[in-house]
């Protein structure tokens, strides 16, 4: 990717850490049955003191409870320096929303080079309102959380259950969420930390979404 990369590489040597600070948006997407998706569209911030400005772009996924977006390509400029990367993803099991679909990682072409910078995820609650989700069924009694032992390997494990009048499902449902980007690119090791906030739509709920991403360039560490 030229200068802006190449001065970065040189900053890291010297000084042992480049910072990284970017703003991210969203925008939101129609999505029939589940109601208003969010989904990231662009980035913008620094790295050390090179300017940065990225965008997401998105394709929609179909499910038997509605169709969800998900990034699929990063485009942009890191300096004076074009960025084009695909963006891989996973479909992942969620109660009451179905399968979900979540980034796992980053694979970019550079001067005759491929890099992957994963994505890892996890599971936070978000609150399903449609396709008729609801804590109380017919009954209007609110439901109940409890936890029934059950082992594996000799080992207790919770089960999280729900009990409600009619049996009906929870509201808090654990949907995907990229915690951020990490992985290497040749002697740099790239550190990126997201952190995220709910949109929230009378149809689909709360729905968790990245919104900053802090983190720094470093050194490889020596195997």
């Amino acid at each position: 990717m030229g200068s802006a990369i190449d001065l970065l590489r040189k900053r890291v040597k010297r000084e042992g850490q480049v910072p990284i600070s970017l703003d991210i948006d969203y925008a939101v997407i129609f999505s029939s049955l589940q109601g208003n998706l969010p989904i990231n569209n662009q980035a913008k911030g620094t790295i050390g003191d090179i300017p940065v400005e990225l965008q997401f772009e998105h394709s929609i996924v179909p499910n038997t409870m509605g169709s969800f977006p998900i990034n699929t390509l990063l485009t942009g400029m890191i300096g004076d320096d074009p960025v084009r990367a695909k963006m891989t993803y996973k479909i992942v099991f969620s109660t009451i929303a179905g399968n979900i679909p979540v980034n796992t990682g980053i694979s970019w072409k550079h001067e005759g080079k491929e890099y992957f910078l994963t994505m890892p995820y996890t599971l936070v609650p978000a609150a399903a309102r449609g396709g008729g989700a609801g804590s109380g069924g017919s009954t209007g009694r609110k439901a109940k959380r409890v936890f029934t032992p059950k082992f594996s390997r000799g080992k207790m494990i919770q089960v999280d259950e729900v009990i409600s009048g009619s049996g009906g499902p929870s509201q808090e449902a654990g949907r995907p969420i990229c915690k951020g980007i990490f992985g290497m690119i040749d002697d740099i090791e790239v550190n990126l930390q997201f952190d995220y906030t709910y949109y929230i739509n009378t149809s689909s709920g709360r729905n968790p979404i990245n919104i900053r991403a802090k983190g720094y360039l470093a050194p490889a560490s020596p195997q």
